[in-house]
């Protein structure tokens, strides 16, 4: 729609022209077929953990001052353990999760988003 408004702006002006952009398109029914509808997916619950370590979720918070975090969390006890990291390489987060492991053991399930 941001495509359409800015090709009629170029040729056409008047008082609420994106409303009635949006108005038109909104009631236009080769535009609601045309639409891409993201998927439908079905939610899943995450099993109950039956012991701590068992499944750890991790991920970047930041910048923060100027710093990234590394904060790890056990899905069963909610302990959260957080690391002020110079660097979020995959090299600085292994040498991170090794010494955090060297404590704690190694967890069955490690969850991330990859970066995303």
């Amino acid at each position: 729609m941001t495509r359409m408004k800015m090709l009629a702006r170029g040729y056409v002006c008047w008082t609420n022209i994106n409303r009635d952009i949006e108005e038109t398109v909104r009631h236009c029914r080769n535009c609601q077929e045309a639409t891409k509808m993201p998927k439908k997916t079905v939610l899943r619950s995450w099993t109950t953990e039956r012991k701590p370590w068992d499944r750890i979720h991790i991920d970047y918070a930041g910048p923060l001052n100027g710093k990234m975090y590394l904060a790890v969390i056990d899905a069963y006890s909610k302990w959260p353990e957080v690391f002020e990291m110079s660097s979020s390489s995959a090299t600085a987060t292994l040498r991170e999760l090794r010494m955090l492991f060297a404590r704690f053991g190694n967890p069955r399930v490690i969850v991330s988003d990859n970066g995303t």
